[in-house]
C-alpha cells in the first residue's frame, strides 16, 4: 500500500513528532508499504491520488498551517476513496495559548487516532465527537536506532523474548558452557521464552575447539533447548560493536567460568549496568564484590535457573523494560493496530476495539 504520513516538519528537524513519523515510516516500510513523508510544500507537488491511505500528525489539531489545515479537512470531505487518519498529539481548543482558535470541528470521512486516553478525552471534549469513535494508540520507538544497535544485532529483535542471557565467550571447556545450556534448558521448562546468546566460535588456539562445540550443540538438542541457543559467531566473529549492542539489549551476563584469570565482560556488564549471574570463583568476587549474583560452579541447574526466575519475576526495572519492549516497539504496533486500521473501511469502529494499550 502506498501511503503519505503528513506533519508540519520531518527528519533532519528535531523534534518529539518528527521521531514519531520517522519511526512510523520506518516500521511501515519494513512491513512492505511504500511511504511519504511529507510537508505542506511537498504535499502540494504529490499526485493525491496515488495514495491510499493519508496518515495527519496534528494538522488537523494545532494551528500552525491553518491554510493547510482548511485544505486538508476540505480533501478529507471530498477525496472518500482515500483513508484518513487524525493522529492526534496534541489539542489546540484545551491549550488557552490556542483556545481562541476555532479547531473543534471534526475531520470529515476520517479515522480519529489519539496517542494517550488523555488526548483522546481532550479531542472529544473539544469536538463533542464520542470516545468511542477515536482510538487509542500510544507513540512507540525505533529500538535498534534508539539503541544505537548494529545492524547485525537489531536484525535479531532480540527484545520480543522474555529473557536474553549474554556470554561473552570463546568456546573452550573451562567457560563452562554445559552449565548455561542446562540452565537454559531449565529456564525453559518453567515456561521462560529465554535466548541464551554466546559470542564466540572455536578457539583457534585450543585443539579440540571444532569438537567441543560439537559436543555443545549436541547437548543442547538433547536438552530441548537447541532452539533457545544463539550462537552469534558460528560463521563470522562479532565485531567490538555488536558485542556492545549485545550488552546493551540483553537483559544479563551469565558467567559461568571454572576458572578466570580476571573476566573482562565481568566489568564491560557493570559499565552497561546489566545484572551478572557468574560462577562464585575468587577472582569474581574480587572483580564484583557485592555486585554479582553467584552460583557454585557444581550448582544444580534447577536451582540457578530458580534464582534466575526469582530475579526476572520480581526485579522492578526488568520489569518495566520488559513492559516497554510489549507496548512501545513501533514495527509491533503498526503490525498489530495501524495496519489493521490501514486496511478497513472508514468506519465508527467498536467500543471493544478502541483502547489498544
Amino acid at each position: 500500500m502506498r501511503l503519505a504520513i503528513l506533519h508540519y516538519t520531518h527528519s533532519p528537524v528535531i523534534g518529539g513528532v518528527e521521531r514519531v513519523i520517522r519511526d512510523q515510516a520506518a516500521a511501515l516500510r519494513l512491513m512492505g508499504h511504500a511511504v511519504d513523508i511529507l510537508d505542506h510544500a511537498q504535499w502540494k507537488k504529490a499526485v493525491h491520488s496515488d495514495f491510499a491511505a493519508v496518515i495527519v500528525h496534528n494538522v488537523f489539531t494545532m494551528p500552525f498551517d491553518l491554510e493547510w489545515t482548511r485544505e486538508l479537512t476540505a480533501l478529507a470531505e471530498a477525496e472518500t476513496g482515500i483513508r484518513w487518519i487524525n493522529w492526534v498529539h496534541d489539542v489546540a481548543a484545551i491549550n488557552p495559548h490556542y483556545a481562541h482558535i476555532d479547531l473543534n470541528e471534526p475531520v470529515p470521512n476520517a479515522q480519529h487516532v489519539a496517542v494517550s486516553e488523555v488526548r483522546r478525552q481532550d479531542y472529544a471534549s473539544a469536538t463533542g465527537l464520542p470516545l468511542e469513535s477515536i482510538r487509542v494508540i500510544p507513540n512507540g520507538l525505533d529500538f535498534a536506532a534508539v539503541l544505537g544497535l548494529t545492524p547485525r544485532i537489531a536484525e535479531l529483535r532480540l527484545w520480543e523474548h522474555n529473557l536474553v542471557l549474554a556470554h561473552p565467550t570463546r568456546l573452550i571447556r573451562r567457560k563452562n558452557l554445559e552449565l548455561g545450556i542446562r540452565t537454559t534448558a531449565k529456564l525453559r521448562q518453567a515456561g521462560c521464552d529465554i535466548l541464551y546468546a554466546v559470542t564466540g566460535a572455536p578457539d583457534p588456539h585450543q585443539a579440540d575447539g571444532k569438537a567441543y562445540f560439537k559436543e555443545l550443540k549436541n547437548l543442547a538438542e538433547e536438552m530441548g533447548a537447541g532452539d533457545s541457543l544463539l550462537w552469534l559467531g558460528e560463521t563470522n566473529p562479532l565485531s567490538d560493536e555488536d558485542v556492545r549492542s549485545l550488552y546493551v539489549v540483553a537483559d544479563a551476563l551469565f558467567f559461568p567460568s571454572t576458572g578466570e584469570g580476571f573476566g573482562l565482560p565481568l566489568i564491560e556488564s557493570l559499565a552497561h549496568r546489566l545484572p551478572i549471574f557468574c560462577s562464585d570463583l575468587a577472582v569474581h568476587r574480587e572483580v564484583l564484590g557485592k555486585a554479582g549474583r553467584y552460583f557454585g560452579v557444581d550448582e544444580k541447574p534447577d536451582v540457578i535457573s530458580a534464582q534466575i526466575m526469582h530475579w526476572l519475576t520480581t526485579d522492578t526495572v526488568v520489569h518495566h523494560r520488559r513492559q516497554l519492549w510489549r507496548e512501545h516497539d513501533m514495527v509491533k504496533i503498526c503490525q498489530e493496530h495501524l495496519e489493521p486500521l490501514l486496511l478497513t473501511a472508514t468506519a465508527t469502529p467498536t467500543a471493544s476495539a478502541i483502547l489498544l494499550t
